[in-house]
């Protein structure tokens, strides 16, 4: 599973390298890590407006549901959904049908148990452009959007660095965003990009523990203020 992320790219980067807008692009603010267990937004592209950028907070509930983020997350930890859940959970179900979205990230960060002990590894482009992952959303009763990662079985490139668990993000090149993201998208093609993912090239660079409770302080300062 995983449970940051990261999105250093620029507002214009971001603009630039998909070609569509950000909805509120004074909003947007670069983050080098972002960490679900915290509430937060992320940006995505949805199926209900795919020429747009917007925002979502990260861990899906059910559609309409009107209690707090915190309140469903302590007790179903939805910040990554599995292909199984997607399948047999109805609401889950109805999210992956109806309710796709890309979910723009520059990186995302793994963990490697080694002789007793973590190791943290942040996963980018040799490019260190942004990309998107496969993600599923609905639409709260306030009218915010809420999200989940799609994980899938990790490849041999990523299980060099993360193997306290066999799942990781699906990237979704940008030749196959409007197949995910359309509504008339063959439930074998959306399945094929989850579980036949583009061979994407990746780098992985080793990150400190001073890296996680600096940024993870910061954020929190950042939080405070709104």
């Amino acid at each position: 599973m995983i449970y940051k992320l990261s999105n250093e790219a620029s507002k214009d980067g971001i603009e630039n390298e998909f070609e569509i807008p950000f909805r509120y692009p004074n909003l947007y603010t670069p983050n080098p890590l972002i960490n679900g267990f915290h509430e937060t937004n992320i940006s995505v592209v949805t199926m209900e407006n795919k020429n747009e950028i917007t925002f979502a907070i990260w861990g899906l509930m059910p559609q309409d549901f009107k209690e707090d983020w915190q309140i469903f997350q302590d007790n179903a930890n939805t910040l990554n959904v599995k292909m199984e859940e997607l399948e047999s959970v109805s609401w889950m179900r109805d999210s992956f049908t109806q309710r796709r979205c890309l979910i723009i990230v520059t990186g995302f960060y793994t963990h490697l148990l080694e002789n007793g002990n973590t190791c943290s590894y942040y996963i980018c482009q040799p490019s260190e452009r942004p990309f998107y992952l496969a993600g599923t959303y609905n639409i709260l009763d306030d009218g915010f959007l809420c999200t989940a990662l799609i994980v899938g079985k990790t490849d041999p490139f990523i299980s060099n660095y993360h193997n306290i668990s066999n799942l990781a993000p699906v990237i979704v090149p940008k030749e196959r965003a409007s197949t995910w993201l359309g509504e008339d998208s063959d439930t074998e093609s959306l399945y094929r990009i989850i579980k036949e993912p583009h061979k994407t090239p990746l780098k992985a660079k080793r990150i400190s523990n001073e890296f996680f409770l600096r940024n993870l302080a910061s954020n929190m300062q950042m939080g405070s203020l709104f």
